[in-house]
């Protein structure tokens, strides 16, 4: 069955685009548009079939989609929100997965990396980022104050040395860690794009956390990278 998605941007050509983009992949099927956030909201309400992943621009009027997601994902818990813009400050990344978006790509994004993070964010709970966004999210962990993220540590409770994790699953973390999303990790490691992210998902599991960059941030601080 295919995921259906939304596409929330203020502009009609770059909603043509995108949807040029996806519409030769059977795995995906646009459910909703909408061109701005409040648009989107309303229509959700008014929706017989909710959306599974949305693509969500910034840049809006009337309401931006780092509050649209806040208010969204609130509501509708059951919605993955991906990130799809032009903008690659870290302001703007921080707070758009702090409003609960579940992934951080670019408009320059090739279909396949767009498909990849859609399928990545729906059947495997990831958070697929822009190899760009990903240098930028570490770089925004090595600057943030320890002291922050120790609530975070304490509720880990990661006992062993390396949580568990296979050498394989070592060596994918360390894949991930350097920006490489599951497409290039898999043809490094001579693997399908699908193993990778079952690898992933099991990660994920095993450090208790959800998402890429909090992956990351217990890989640098238990120096595994």
């Amino acid at each position: 069955m295919a995921i259906k998605i939304a596409i929330v941007d203020d502009k009609a050509i770059n909603r043509q685009t995108v949807k040029e983009k996806l519409a030769a992949y059977q795995e995906v099927k646009l459910a909703m548009e909408a061109n701005n956030g409040k648009h989107f909201l309303t229509s959700l309400k008014s929706a017989a079939i909710l959306p599974d992943v949305v693509l969500m621009d910034l840049e809006m009027p009337e309401m931006d989609g780092i509050e649209t997601i806040s208010m969204a994902t609130a509501a509708y818990p059951s919605i993955k929100f991906i990130v799809l813009t032009i903008f690659e400050d870290n302001d703007k990344i921080f707070e758009a997965i702090k409003a609960g978006a579940s992934g951080y790509l670019l408009k320059e994004d090739s279909a396949v990396n767009i498909i990849d993070a859609i399928t990545n964010v729906y059947e495997f709970n990831g958070i697929p980022m822009s190899p760009a966004i990903a240098r930028k999210a570490m770089e925004l962990l090595r600057m943030a104050p320890i002291h922050s993220y120790r609530e975070q540590e304490e509720n880990e409770k990661i006992s062993e040395d390396n949580a568990g994790l296979s050498d394989r699953e070592m060596e994918i973390l360390k894949e991930m860690v350097s920006g490489k999303n599951y497409k290039a990790i898999g043809e490094k490691l001579f693997i399908s794009p699908l193993t990778v992210r079952k690898h992933a998902a099991h990660i994920y599991e095993k450090l208790h956390v959800n998402s890429r960059a909090q992956a990351i941030n217990i890989a640098y601080k238990k120096k595994w990278i």
